[in-house]
């Protein structure tokens, strides 16, 4: 696998040039970028389905637009950049300026928004039974409030940046151990597990379940442990309390005996009835 400087183009509209030179002083970083993530998202599975996806495949032009970013992420803020509306280039005499700090900053907010929804879209589009059961997988898709569903759900706006990503994970962390306490690993893992392999015979039962379950932590993100209260946690665990086939992980495992311990009652029939004085 090689990126070339039209993939480069591709991936950053910004990064068109009449010349060879800002490829070229990117193109290691992306090279090590590539390396990167052949082995720590692709694995022998995910080389194998980008290498034989069409050129115009939603996985391969995802997948370059994800290593060209990130690769020149790492390396852009040694150059000394001349940004237009057309694309950029190098400082190659005196008589040219780089590019004002603010708008250099800008250009790096903007590639760090792009780089996490092309992420998202490369891991959502790598989803199936071959890759969902490799090391990769869970890495990369460890809850069920996933990157993809954050910028690509149908209520997501056009507006949400990376840093909106970043201030939704406390939110995340914070519901999948709640619902890990409250329906277990065994059942939690299943439910992602199934998300990872895009098995179509888990899902489908799971649809509604994994729904609210991304609602409940949106509603995390704004009210805190308050959305424990809310409608869409309350329908969450009835969904789930009511289906003890679909739900059987969680109907046989240690949370469910915990969720339903028989409150202690102290009867005057019985022998340690203790009269209040």
């Amino acid at each position: 696998m090689k990126l070339t400087k039209q993939d480069f183009e591709l991936a950053l509209p910004v990064g068109i040039s009449a010349h060879d030179e800002v490829y070229e002083a990117v193109s290691p970083a992306i090279a090590t970028a590539l390396d990167n993530y052949c082995s720590m998202l692709l694995g022998d599975v995910g080389i194998k389905r980008v290498t034989e996806s069409e050129e115009d495949s939603q996985l391969k032009r995802n997948f370059n637009m994800l290593v060209c970013i990130d690769g020149f992420l790492s390396v852009f803020r040694q150059l000394d950049l001349v940004l237009t509306p057309t694309g950029f280039g190098i400082v190659s005499n005196d008589t040219i300026s780089p590019a004002s700090k603010q708008r250099v900053d800008a250009l790096e907010g903007s590639l760090r928004t792009a780089l996490c929804r092309a992420r998202a879209m490369t891991v959502h589009l790598l989803r199936s039974a071959e890759w969902g059961g490799t090391a990769a997988a869970r890495n990369f898709i460890r809850y069920i409030f996933t990157e993809h569903y954050f910028f690509f759900n149908p209520q997501a706006t056009a507006s949400l940046s990376y840093q909106d990503w970043l201030n939704m994970q406390p939110a995340i962390v914070d519901t999948d151990e709640q619902l890990r306490l409250r329906f277990g690993d065994e059942q939690v893992d299943d439910l992602l597990d199934a998300y990872r392999c895009s098995d179509h015979d888990r899902l489908t039962p799971y649809a509604s379940v994994l729904q609210l379950c991304c609602d409940f932590t949106s509603r995390w993100s704004t009210m805190g442990k308050s959305a424990l209260a809310t409608p869409q946690y309350r329908r969450l665990v009835r969904e789930i309390e009511s289906d003890s086939t679909t739900y059987a992980l969680y109907h046989g495992s240690e949370a469910y005996k915990a969720a339903h311990v028989e409150p202690f009652a102290n009867t005057k029939e019985s022998s340690a009835f203790v009269f209040n004085a």
